[in-house]
Order: structure tokens, then C-alpha cells, then sequence
């Protein structure tokens, strides 16, 4: 029995199906690719490093040796007890540290950074990512984001369900 062709509604849904699916991997890549290649991701929260990088977005941070950290790398370290992502003003390779300074602040920081507070330099940041994989790193922006792909995928089937019948002969 042969099957007619593909609704403009089962067209769309396929479509839009795909789409969704597709950005449901995209986001789970996202939040778990960097930890595989040994790369921490972090939420800036405040708007020290405004305007390169706003509040919200992702920092993809990776390890280095601070010895090798010039003026102007962006770093993120450790400062009583939380991370920091600020750019390097100065690298003191005798005294193993760092003078570093947030762009929106008008001074550098006060304390030297260690190199031993050093997590890494900043590879690339993404403005708004880190807000949105914010929700979806969190137990019910799993659960989200599994139902969403999920949806995605009964569209895409959907969409290839719906047929015209075949013309009789």
C-alpha cells in the first residue's frame, strides 16, 4: 500500500521538531563538553568585567600555568572562598602572583592574586548562557530540558505520520 505525501502540517512539525531537538543537544553539549575537556564553567554575577563580559554570561575557563599569564588574559581565582574573573594588569613571576583589575572597576584589585589561587584563563565567554544554563544545570532544568527534547522528538515522529492518503488508482 503505498503512502501519500507529507501534509504542510506534518512538513512543520517535522521541522519544528528538529529544531527542538537540535537545541536540546546544543544545550546539553554546552553544559557538559567543557567539564570533559577538563574546562570549569562559571556564572559571572556581578558587572565587574562590564562591558567584554555583562553579567549572566558563561566564562569558559581552562588551566594554565600562571607563569605563562600576560597583561590583558582574563583569569578567574579564588578570593575568600568564591571565583573571581578579573584581567591581568601585571604578572610578577619572582613573587608568584598576579595584579589583576575588574574593566568596569577604576582601580586594580587591592591583593595580589597567588598563582596557587589561579583556576585558569578564560578561553571564550558567551553573553546570557550563563543565565540560561543556570536553570537547566539546576534538577528541574533537567527534568525540563529531557521533557523539552522529548517533544521534540513525538513532533519530529508526528510529522512524519502525517500524510495525505495515496491517490486510488
Amino acid at each position: 500500500m503505498a503512502q501519500g505525501a507529507k501534509t504542510p502540517a506534518g512538513k512543520a512539525c517535522t521541522v519544528v521538531g528538529a529544531i527542538i531537538v537540535a537545541i536540546t543537544l546544543v544545550l546539553a553539549l554546552l553544559m557538559a563538553l567543557p567539564s570533559m575537556l577538563g574546562w570549569q564553567q562559571l556564572v559571572v554575577l556581578t558587572g565587574s568585567m562590564e562591558p567584554a563580559i555583562p553579567v549572566g554570561s558563561m566564562v569558559y575557563v581552562q588551566p594554565t600555568d600562571s607563569a605563562t599569564l600576560a597583561q590583558g588574559d582574563v583569569v578567574t581565582y579564588v578570593a575568600n572562598g568564591s571565583e573571581v574573573t578579573h584581567r591581568v594588569e601585571a604578572n610578577n613571576a619572582t613573587e608568584g602572583q598576579l595584579t589583576t583589575k575588574g574593566d568596569a572597576n577604576e582601580q586594580a584589585d587591592p591583593l595580589p592574586v597567588p598563582y596557587s589561587a589561579v583556576v585558569g584563563k578564560v578561553a571564550f565567554s558567551v553573553p546570557v548562557l550563563g543565565d540560561l544554563l543556570g536553570f537547566f544545570g539546576g534538577t528541574m532544568g533537567k527534568i525540563y530540558l529531557v521533557a523539552f527534547g522529548a517533544c521534540g522528538l513525538m513532533l519530529a515522529i508526528l510529522g512524519g505520520r502525517l500524510r495525505k492518503p495515496a491517490p486510488s488508482a
